[in-house]
This record gives C-alpha cells, structure tokens and sequence, in this order.
C-alpha cells in the first residue's frame, strides 16, 4: 500500500477548487473536496489507476468525476508513496 503525499501546490490548489465552488454553493464544495480526497486516497491501493500524462515523464493524471465536468489530479509514483501535485476543474488549461 502506497503512502498519499499531498504537496503544497497541490492543497492549494484544492483549496483554491474549494473557494471557487463556495461561491457559487458551498455544498458543493464540500462534496466536490470529500470525492477528490477520496479518489486520491485511493491511490493508496491502485497507484496505477490514473493514465500517463503525455510528454511528461512519469506524470499521471486521475480524472475524478464530478457534475458536468470532472476534476483532474495530477500525481506521481515514487516507491511506495503517490505525491499528488496538482487539482484542476477540466475547463481550465492544462497546468504546465
């Protein structure tokens, strides 16, 4: 079982998704945070289960369903930990 790193670009990012939601109904942020923490702490069991992100060298992206459009989490796999490093809504431009 993998250990689950969040980095702090990562929670910040998540907590930016959280404000950005919160102003529109913050029920939805609530559980729109609760499905992405839980989808990451799945990583711990399936560290595989997002796809390679292309052109970036060992980066995976784990799509996480969520209203119309999903979440996206950007995270990589070193030994036995999953560092997550980026969370974006998946109308936003990809982050470099």
């Amino acid at each position: 079982m993998s250990k689950v790193i969040w980095t702090p670009e990562a929670s910040a990012s998540l907590e930016s998704q959280r404000l950005y939601l919160s102003d529109i109904n913050p029920n939805l942020a609530d559980r729109a945070v609760q499905k992405i923490i839980a989808a990451c702490e799945n990583l711990s069991v399936f560290p595989t289960r997002g796809t390679p992100v292309e052109g970036a060298s060992g980066l995976r992206k784990l799509i996480v369903s969520f209203g119309k459009v999903p979440f996206v989490v950007h995270y990589l796999i070193l030994d036995d930990e999953v560092l997550i490093f980026k969370v974006y809504n998946g109308r936003q431009q990809r982050p470099t």
